[in-house]
C-alpha cells in the first residue's frame, strides 16, 4: 500500500512538470523582428525617404516611426499590403529637414499588439562637422596652425532641390565648400578667413595664422556645404587658447 501511494504521488508530480513548458510554446508565437531593414533617400524628392523591409510571419501590421529626436511621425501599414516587386513591403516616409538625423524604427505587431522592433538611421542631406582637430601655438606664440580632416559623413549628390542621391566612396564626385573664420574670443571679431572647394577630400587639412596676440583666445569655425547648404548645428569649433 505504501508503495502503491508513493507511485502516485510520483505521478502527479511528473504531469506537473510536462505540463508547465505550455507558456512558453505560446510566447514564440510573438511576431519576430522585421528583417532586410533598409532606407533610401527618394531620388525624386529628397524631403521623402524609402523604408523596405521583409515581411513578418505572424504579424497584422506594422508600425513605422520616424523621428529627429524632437518631432515624431508615425505610419500603419497592414500586413496585407501588396508587395512589391523585390517581395518586401515599401513605405515613403518624410525626412524633410536637411540638417536632421532621422530614426526610423519599423515594429512588428498581431493582433494582441505584440511583436519585434529595428530601427536605421537616415543621414543629413548637407554634411557634418570636421574631426580630429586640434590647434598648436608655434615658438612664436603671434603664430598658430588649425589642422583637422574631412566630415564623416559628405552629405547627398543633388540639390538645392529635387531628389538625392548617394556619393560613390570609390569615386567621389561630391563637391563642397569648406569655409573657415578665425574668430578672436575677446570680441568675437573675424580676423581671417579661408575657403576651399574639392570634389574630394582625402587628407588632413592645416591652416597657419600669424599676427595673433599672445594673450588672447581664439576659436576656428569650420562651415562644410554642399549644393543643400549647410547648418549652424554642424560648425566646427577649434579653440586656441591664450598663451
Amino acid at each position: 500500500m505504501k508503495l502503491a501511494r508513493l507511485a502516485a504521488i510520483l505521478g502527479v508530480a511528473v504531469t506537473a512538470v510536462l505540463v508547465a513548458p505550455h507558456p512558453a510554446s505560446a510566447a514564440a508565437s510573438i511576431p519576430g523582428t522585421p528583417m532586410g531593414l533598409r532606407n533610401v533617400r527618394s531620388a525624386q524628392n529628397a524631403a521623402q525617404t524609402l523604408v523596405y523591409w521583409k515581411p513578418v510571419a505572424g504579424a497584422t501590421n506594422y508600425r513605422v516611426t520616424v523621428t529627429d529626436g524632437v518631432t515624431s511621425w508615425s505610419y500603419v501599414v497592414a500586413a496585407t499590403q501588396p508587395l512589391n516587386a523585390g517581395g518586401t513591403h515599401q513605405l515613403t516616409v518624410a525626412t524633410p529637414d536637411k540638417c536632421s538625423r532621422y530614426q526610423i524604427t519599423v515594429a512588428s505587431r498581431d493582433a494582441e499588439g505584440q511583436g519585434s522592433s529595428i530601427s536605421v538611421t537616415e543621414k543629413s542631406l548637407v554634411p557634418t562637422m570636421v574631426i580630429k582637430a586640434k590647434a598648436v601655438r608655434g615658438t612664436d606664440r603671434t603664430k598658430a596652425t588649425f589642422t583637422y580632416t574631412a566630415p564623416q559623413w559628405k552629405g547627398y549628390l543633388g540639390g538645392p532641390t529635387g531628389g538625392a542621391q548617394p556619393d560613390d566612396p570609390r569615386n567621389p564626385k561630391m563637391s563642397f565648400t569648406s569655409t573657415a573664420q578665425l574668430v578672436r574670443l575677446s570680441d568675437n571679431k573675424v580676423v581671417a578667413t579661408n575657403a576651399a572647394t574639392g570634389a574630394s577630400w582625402t587628407r588632413a587639412r592645416s591652416l597657419n595664422f600669424s599676427g595673433l596676440e599672445p594673450n588672447r583666445a581664439y576659436v576656428l569655425k569650420i562651415t562644410n556645404a554642399n549644393k543643400w547648404g549647410s547648418c549652424a548645428a554642424q560648425t566646427g569649433r577649434i579653440l586656441l587658447k591664450a598663451n
